[in-house]
């Protein structure tokens, strides 16, 4: 029989000191990551997607807007105790407008990089 795996807040790698976003990685296997992403208060993120990965989110604390869809026009509101899932290939942003951290435990589950950077969603006219 395997054994479970436990991981402590104090077994993460500590971010890096004064970092407006960071991303523990929290498990990590050939078809998964599991990380915690911090969003410090007043920050919003780069436009990313996550390839082909398929993410799956659970907001531990603080809340914040998702921005994605044709010319990032779209948004979704998260607040503490909320699930969101993002398909593979949606291109979004994080905006944190609160002076409070939001902090997101997210699983990529799939192939490929679990981040890409680019420069922002097309408009439906391009």
């Amino acid at each position: 029989m395997e054994e479970l795996t436990v991981t402590t807040q104090s077994e993460l790698d500590r971010p890096d000191e004064g970092s407006d976003v960071s991303r523990q990685v929290v498990f990590e296997t050939e078809e998964t990551i599991v990380v915690q992403s911090r969003v410090a208060g007043g920050v919003t993120t780069g436009w990313h997607h996550n390839g082909d990965r398929h993410v799956y989110g659970y907001v531990v604390t603080g809340h914040a807007t998702l921005e994605y869809g044709p010319a990032g026009e779209k948004s979704v509101f998260l607040d503490s105790g909320d699930f969101v899932y993002v398909p593979p290939h949606t291109i979004r942003r994080v905006v944190n407008v609160s002076n409070e951290d939001f902090v997101i435990v997210i699983s990529f589950v799939g192939s490929g990089p679990p981040a890409v950077s680019v420069d922002g969603p097309q408009s439906d006219a391009e």
